[in-house]
C-alpha cells in the first residue's frame, strides 16, 4: 500500500494536487494499492503545523508514505514507514528572516529530508537548491519531472491578432504579473489572468486601460477551456520550482512567452517558447509584440512546443516513481 500525503486543498493553490491526483488515478487504475490522505489544516502557523502533526501520528501506517509537496515535516511524523518527500521548490524559505526562517528551513527542510526514506525533486533546478541548504547525500535525490495532464490536448485556433488573448497564470509575486501590465500598456489585447488579484494589482490594471478578465478558483475544465480561448500564453516568472503552465500552453497548441531563467529553459525545450528577460518590462513588452506581429514565430513556437510535450507523459512520469518505490522496498 502507497498512501499519498497532500496538504489542506485550497480553492487557489493546486497545482501539486493536480500532478498526483493524476499520479493517484494512474496507479489505481493500473492495480497498485494506493490511498489519499489529506491534512485538516493549512499550514499557516505553529498551531496548525502541531494540529497536522498530531493528526499523521494518529494515523495507521502502511508499507511507504509519499509526501507529495508543502507540508514535508509529515516526515518527521511517519517513523515507523518508509517515507519519500517531494520537493517542488525552496520558495518557503523567503517567507522569513532570521529565528522564523530557520525555523522553517528545521521544519521543512532540514529535520524532514535527513529522515526521509528518498527525496524526489521536479527539476535539476530544485535539486541545485535542496543540496545548497541540506546535506544530504546526493544519491538520496531522484529527479522526476512534472508531467502534462493528458486532457491537455491540441486545440486548433485562428490568432486574432487585432486583439490577441493573452492568458497569464498565477498572480503570486514570483508570476510577476506587475510587470506583465507595464508591458501590455497600450498594446491592444485582453489579458485573462488566472489567480485572485491585490488591491495594487487591480489599481495598475485600472490605469493601464488594459482589457482584461480575472477567473479565481476554476477546475480544470475551465482552465483548459481558457488555454484553448487563448491566442498566446503569458508566464514570465522570476521564480518556479518546474512552471506547469509552460507545458499546459504547449500541449494545447499555443505560443508560449516565459522567462530565460532556469528551470524555465529545460521545461519548455530547444525552440519550445519565447524566451524573456523577466525583470525587463521592454523585454517582455518586445516578446509580446514579436508573438503579435509574427506568424512564423507562432507556427515555429508552437510545433517545437507540441514535441517537446512527448518528454513530460504520465506514463512516463509515474513509471519513474514506480521504480523509485521498488527501490524503496528492495533496500
Amino acid at each position: 500500500m502507497i498512501t499519498f500525503i497532500f496538504r489542506k486543498r485550497s480553492p487557489n493553490v493546486f497545482s501539486i494536487e493536480s500532478i498526483f491526483d493524476g499520479l493517484y488515478a494512474h496507479f489505481e487504475k493500473s492495480g497498485v494499492a494506493v490511498c489519499r490522505l489529506e491534512l485538516p489544516h493549512v499550514s499557516t502557523g505553529v498551531g496548525s503545523v502541531l494540529r497536522n502533526a498530531w493528526f499523521v501520528l494518529r494515523q495507521r501506517r502502511t508499507r511507504l508514505l509519499h509526501i507529495t509537496g508543502d507540508v514535508h515535516y509529515a516526515a518527521m511524523f511517519c517513523l515507523r514507514s518508509r517515507t519519500v518527500v517531494t520537493i517542488h521548490d525552496c520558495v518557503v524559505l523567503q517567507r522569513g528572516t532570521g529565528f522564523k526562517r530557520f525555523v522553517m528551513w528545521l521544519l521543512w527542510f532540514g529535520l524532514p529530508l535527513r529522515l526521509a526514506s528518498a527525496i524526489t525533486v521536479i527539476s535539476g533546478q530544485t535539486r541545485t537548491e535542496v543540496l545548497d541548504i541540506v546535506s544530504v547525500p546526493e544519491q538520496k535525490i531522484t529527479c522526476i519531472p512534472n508531467f502534462v495532464d493528458p486532457a491537455f490536448t491540441c486545440s486548433e485556433r485562428q490568432f486574432d491578432s487585432a486583439l490577441p488573448r493573452i492568458l497569464h497564470i498565477g498572480t503570486t509575486p514570483n508570476k510577476n504579473l506587475s510587470r506583465v501590465v507595464a508591458a501590455l500598456r497600450g498594446i491592444p489585447c485582453v489579458l485573462v489572468i488566472v489567480g485572485p488579484l491585490s488591491p495594487q494589482i487591480v489599481s495598475e490594471l485600472c490605469s493601464s486601460g488594459i482589457r482584461h478578465e480575472n477567473h479565481v478558483g476554476v477546475d480544470k475544465p475551465v482552465l483548459l477551456d481558457l488555454y484553448r480561448d487563448a491566442d498566446v500564453i503569458s508566464f514570465p516568472s522570476t521564480y518556479e520550482g518546474f512552471g506547469i503552465p509552460i507545458l499546459e500552453g504547449q500541449a494545447v497548441g499555443r505560443p508560449v512567452l516565459t522567462s530565460d531563467l532556469e528551470p524555465m529553459r529545460s521545461v519548455c525545450g530547444p525552440g519550445g517558447a519565447l524566451l524573456v528577460e523577466p525583470h525587463s518590462v521592454d523585454a517582455i513588452r518586445d516578446g509580446f509584440l514579436a508573438l503579435t506581429n509574427d506568424a512564423g514565430l507562432r507556427a515555429r513556437l508552437v510545433a517545437a512546443g507540441l514535441d517537446n510535450c512527448r518528454r513530460f507523459t504520465l506514463e512516463s512520469v509515474a513509471a519513474a516513481y514506480a521504480a523509485l518505490y521498488r527501490r524503496i522496498d528492495a533496500s
